[in-house]
């Protein structure tokens, strides 16, 4: 009966062993585990910032522009130079930007003419021209859009 006791005494042992081999692996597990979500969300989010870096575009000159504006109490113009910024590597956005050139021309005097000198003498006022005019251009456009306008010269005289 002695020899019972100890078989079952070590039949308790080993399963307590046990039980405590496997709680230990699965800790160890559970932790390497967390540690790569962990590890793998800080890594996009360095993959993001990096990708948030665009390479510059291609740029494109419109032109240089004297309108007058739409002032009613003085004559008043600006004198403008405006350049496109678009993918170097669209062959066909490219062709379609040189071809459509005096089209964004006349969009440029257009929305110019529209705007009185007070709008156009904040930075708001021209941030909202950029915008504009990128948005019409871009409505024109088929095979790319134009990531940027620059205002290379910008007077209101």
């Amino acid at each position: 009966m002695a020899d019972q006791g100890e078989r079952g005494s070590r039949g308790v042992l080993t399963i307590i062993l046990a039980i405590t081999g496997v709680s230990l692996l699965l800790l160890v597990l559970m932790g390497w585990g967390t540690f790569m979500i962990w590890s793998s969300k800080t890594e996009s989010k360095e993959a993001k910032i990096i990708e948030q870096k665009p390479e510059p575009g291609k740029i494109f000159n419109v032109g240089s522009f004297i309108v007058n504006l739409a002032d009613e109490e003085a004559s008043r113009y600006v004198n403008a130079e405006v350049q496109l910024e678009y993918s170097k590597v669209n062959k066909e956005l490219d062709a379609e930007i040189k071809e459509r050139a005096p089209q964004f021309q006349d969009l440029v005097n257009t929305l110019l003419n529209d705007r009185k000198a007070a709008e156009l003498s904040t930075a708001e006022g021209k941030e909202r021209f950029r915008r504009d005019l990128q948005l019409k251009i871009n409505e024109t456009l088929k095979f790319g859009t134009v990531t940027n306008v620059f205002l290379t010269k910008f007077a209101i005289q």
